[in-house]
């Protein structure tokens, strides 16, 4: 598997590929590179630019798009999400293409699952490269949000930056969001934490990861006071189900896992602090727990969804089911 940063090097010294495949969660990685490929392709003649997804065409219809070429023969720049799913004979012909592929058409093929031991990625050539687009661990994730600080042309301490890490750096697509808007929020040039505005996104944030962190420390208390502050004013019971079901399904694995925090093969919706203190919290719930908390999690989300329900009544309710 081959580091991005060693693909972009020989992107930039002009060595291109025409096929790429992008094994990762990141999809600020997955669009990084894809528009560094588009800005070099586009360098001295013009390039279109295609996302394919087996979701929408079959695969015949997919081939046929890799394939087509106008009269011109111009660049063209086509991206296809899950190849693995194209099945029978069009994936044949999609594997066939990538050994032998067209001269002025490049295809990058993303699977977001780092892992993914399909036979579709088993039969691709070996000159293909491989590149790894996972969310880098926390010790990369300093030197990206340095780079992001760099591209706005403003100065915040490391402290800062680690502290934002911790709340939002469960994806550098967060990341890099949360420092964008971080840095419009005041024209000076160098930031600190003062400077945040704690009505934006980032206290969002920071208080669903409190609560997060105080429901996996089965803090009762702190969890009811945490809830009531949120619900309503930034939250609602729907957008709190997703990172409260991720949290417990983490939580059960790593009870599977004899206490054991494995890095998932996926994205999921927790900060760098949260799933670092993972296998701690599961220290605190018995796998009886964590089942019926998922269960009640899948009941109240179909009630929100089909009935008119009060959003802090169900929090706080669940809190005390849960943790009670």
């Amino acid at each position: 598997m081959d580091d991005i940063k060693h693909i972009l090097l020989n992107l930039k010294s002009g060595e291109i590929n025409n096929v790429y495949v992008l094994k990762g969660e990141d999809l600020f990685l997955q669009n990084f590179f894809i528009e560094k490929l588009s800005n070099k392709l586009s360098l001295d003649s013009s390039c279109s630019k295609e996302l394919l997804t087996p979701n929408e065409l079959s695969g015949k219809e997919i081939l046929d798009k890799i394939l087509s070429s106008d009269l011109f023969n111009s660049k063209k720049l086509i991206i296809l999400r899950d190849p693995q799913q194209i099945k029978g004979k069009a994936s044949k012909e999609l594997i066939s293409y990538c050994d032998k592929p067209i001269i002025n058409h490049f295809l990058v093929l993303i699977c977001d699952n780092y892992l993914d031991k399909s036979s579709f990625f088993k039969n691709l050539s070996p000159k293909i490269p491989f590149v790894n687009v996972s969310t880098p661990f926390q010790s990369q994730m300093i030197k990206w949000a340095n780079f992001f600080v760099k591209e706005n042309k403003k100065n915040i301490s490391q402290g800062v930056l680690k502290e934002i890490i911790n709340i939002c750096g469960d994806s550098l697509y967060n990341l890099k969001n949360e420092i964008d808007k971080f840095c419009l929020m005041t024209e000076k040039k160098n930031l600190k934490i003062e400077h945040i505005n704690f009505d934006s996104s980032f206290s969002r944030s920071r208080k669903r990861w409190e609560l997060m962190s105080s429901l996996g420390a089965r803090d009762l208390k702190k969890s009811i006071k945490l809830a009531k502050s949120i619900i309503d004013s930034s939250e609602t019971m729907i957008s709190l189900i997703f990172p409260m079901t991720a949290l417990f399904q983490e939580l059960f694995f790593v009870k599977m896992n004899n206490g054991t925090f494995i890095k998932p093969h996926s994205y999921i919706p927790l900060s760098t602090l949260l799933k670092n203190n993972l296998t701690n919290y599961a220290k605190n719930y018995s796998v009886e727990d964590i089942e019926v908390a998922i269960n009640e999690l899948k009941k109240i989300e179909i009630r929100q969804k089909t009935t008119n329900t009060d959003s802090e009544s169900e929090l706080i309710n669940f809190i005390y089911n849960a943790l009670g």
